[in-house]
């Protein structure tokens, strides 16, 4: 698994405010996000019952104490904010959420939850989770432990920054009327189906992982490859290897394998502000000759 340190632009703020406690789901302790994956896999069951278990919550085991001592502070405010719990946001449950991994063993449950992920105002969540991804920087907060690649730290900031592309996968369904994502996770056939999911969070696809080659697949992949085309995605780091793996289990051409990136993050709205001043000095110069 790589972790890196990526940019992002500003948004308007979302301020860490109207607290309201959310209960944990389990202290128990977790490995690797690939190891996981496997075993949740491995274990899921196609049946189930439907349940009012609470709502899963990231980083819902004890987060130690191997940070600065803001940071942690940073860590409690937004996790038990009732508008950031509101968003379920799947690109932060997926790797650091106890309970999520427990959801995951049952199609009817992880349902459940992947309905309340998608059953939100979009632009609302992706607000908040890429400015607390700004926040996160801030040397107030945990920017020091960001700097210093501190683990956890960049789970959390590669979750708020993949939020946009994984909300997309996970809110995909089959034409059965089933979340692909769903599917994969609780196929104990085929393992590696959840595998490419984590692709957005700066984690590889595992060598020899070969997913079933279908339309879920094809789709899912289809998202991030126009997420991996920006440079300030993780996924930007993961994506072609796993592309080219996944070509040679499902065919040359069955997924995009030949993105750019694009790098520097100045879009076509930032050179056209940048070039106003010379525009409106040639106006004004125009006017006074003419």
């Amino acid at each position: 698994m790589r972790l890196a340190r990526r940019d992002e632009a500003s948004i308007p703020s979302f301020s860490i405010a109207d607290v309201s406690t959310s209960k944990p789901a389990s202290s128990t302790s977790r490995g690797n996000a690939t190891t996981t994956t496997t075993t949740s896999s491995s274990t899921a069951t196609q049946t189930g019952s439907p349940t009012n278990s609470p709502l899963p919550q990231p980083f819902d085991t004890n987060l130690g104490n191997n940070f600065t001592s803001t940071c942690p502070q940073f860590f409690n405010s937004f996790l038990k904010n009732s508008t950031f719990q509101n968003c379920v946001p799947f690109s932060l449950l997926l790797q650091t959420s106890q309970a999520f991994f427990q959801a995951s063993k049952s199609l009817v449950r992880i349902t459940q939850v992947l309905d309340a992920s998608c059953d939100v105002s979009f632009n609302t969540c992706n607000s908040i989770m890429s400015d607390l991804a700004v926040q996160l920087k801030d040397p107030n907060n945990c920017g020091t432990d960001f700097t210093n690649n501190n683990p956890i730290v960049l789970q959390a900031y590669d979750g708020f920054i993949a939020y946009q592309p994984m909300f997309q996968a996970a809110c995909q369904k089959d034409k059965k009327g089933t979340y692909c994502f769903a599917d994969a996770i609780t196929n104990t056939s085929s393992a590696a189906d959840s595998y490419p999911y984590y692709l957005p969070l700066n984690i590889e696809l595992p060598g020899g992982a070969r997913p079933t080659c279908d339309t879920c697949l094809q789709e899912t992949m289809s998202i991030f490859a126009n997420a991996a085309s920006n440079a300030s995605q993780p996924i930007s780091n993961t994506y072609k290897d796993a592309a080219q793996q996944i070509n040679i289990g499902c065919g040359p051409d069955f997924v995009n394998s030949t993105i750019s990136v694009r790098t520097g993050g100045a879009s076509a709205m930032d050179g056209m502000v940048a070039f106003a001043p010379i525009i409106t000095l040639f106006v004004a110069l125009f006017t006074l000759l003419f």
